[in-house]
């Protein structure tokens, strides 16, 4: 009994591990708030490029987040039960909104297999005013198999070549001049850097002087490659969103910890999947219809509040369902396993 205790102890600090320190839930919050303010809001002046800063910051800073946390999870888990885990994690709303997008908008049966199979960010021929933004979730899914894969063949060990991969991934983009692209083999390296950073060993994240001098320059760096007009250094944006997540986790206790783990942050992180994968339905057709003042200051209002109310729906009741449905498959599996050493060790011992 006290053995099966400690596992479902360290079952709950894993799980707790898996899903990010608090801080982290600051920085998703922060990438999915520049994602939607690039998408739906005019951002000014115009000289200055903002929409198209904002929107490179956020995926950039989102996708390290994500290669950090899955990379952290499949080395705290079996294989089967990462799968799993991800499975329900993303499937379930991705699935959901292409189907709504073929029944109320409109998709040729080969569009439709093109979202489903995630390889839309390949078919771009395919995509919809509405569903141009799922190219990131191909991102994900071929980040998903790609590590997956590692681990099989190599075990956790083979997973430290994501540190070789980030670096082919860049030197790709340099050689093809893809500053910025949707196309996985040319993207991947945001997801890769992130990735890499979760290999290091926890001493190597404290800072060690000057914590909060790091992450502003860190914090400096991720704007400026971000911006359209600072050409080459583009190239060093997965870098620059790696650096800002391992500053973020080097920090000790302090105020910035304090503001990105604060409730707010907290729930816009819960619910900033959801916020992603919907967004786009308030973006277009009536909602992109009238004069400036209009659309920005009756029709966006509106279309954010709709999207928050259904993003809350959303991943509470319905992302929740096969999350929870995941979590007790792990577990009972777990127990099953314990269960069957118990009953060999007993064996062995008559």
């Amino acid at each position: 009994m006290k053995q099966h205790g400690l596992d479902e102890s360290h079952t709950r600090r894993s799980e707790q591990e898996d899903h990010g320190r608090p801080a982290l839930d600051g920085l998703r919050a922060i990438s999915i708030c520049l994602v939607l303010m690039a998408h739906l809001l005019p951002l000014g002046p115009k000289a200055l490029h903002l929409n198209s800063t904002a929107g490179p910051m956020g995926m950039s800073l989102f996708f390290a987040l994500s290669g950090y946390l899955i990379i952290s999870t499949l080395r705290s888990g079996t294989i089967s039960e990462f799968i799993v885990k991800r499975v329900a994690r993303i499937l379930p709303l991705a699935y959901l909104y292409v189907l709504l997008v073929f029944l109320f908008f409109g998709l040729s049966k080969q569009a439709l297999l093109s979202h489903l199979g995630f390889v839309v960010n390949y078919r771009l021929d395919q995509m919809t005013p509405v569903t141009e933004h799922l190219w990131s979730l191909c991102v994900e899914v071929h980040f998903y198999v790609f590590v997956t894969l590692l681990a099989a063949v190599g075990g956790r060990r083979a997973l430290a070549l994501v540190w070789p991969c980030c670096l082919a991934i860049t030197a790709i983009r340099i050689k093809e001049g893809a500053y910025i692209d949707v196309a996985t083999h040319l993207r991947m390296d945001e997801v890769l850097a992130g990735a890499c950073i979760a290999t290091l060993p926890t001493s190597r994240l404290r800072a060690t002087a000057a914590p909060l001098v790091i992450w502003a320059l860190a914090a400096g760096a991720w704007v400026g490659t971000s911006h359209p007009d600072s050409g080459w250094l583009q190239y060093l944006r997965p870098y620059a969103a790696g650096l800002l997540l391992a500053a973020t986790l080097s920090q000790p206790p302090n105020r910035l910890i304090a503001v990105l783990s604060g409730r707010t942050f907290r729930y816009i992180a819960a619910v900033s999947y959801a916020l992603y994968v919907i967004h786009p339905l308030t973006a277009h057709g009536w909602w992109n219809d009238g004069s400036v003042w209009q659309r920005n200051l009756l029709k966006r209002p509106l279309g954010f509040a709709l999207t928050l109310a259904a993003a809350h729906m959303s991943t509470f009741y319905w992302e929740r369902v096969w999350i929870q449905t995941a979590r007790r498959w792990v577990r009972s599996r777990r127990v099953g396993t314990l269960q069957s050493g118990g009953r060999l060790e007993n064996v062995a011992g008559e």
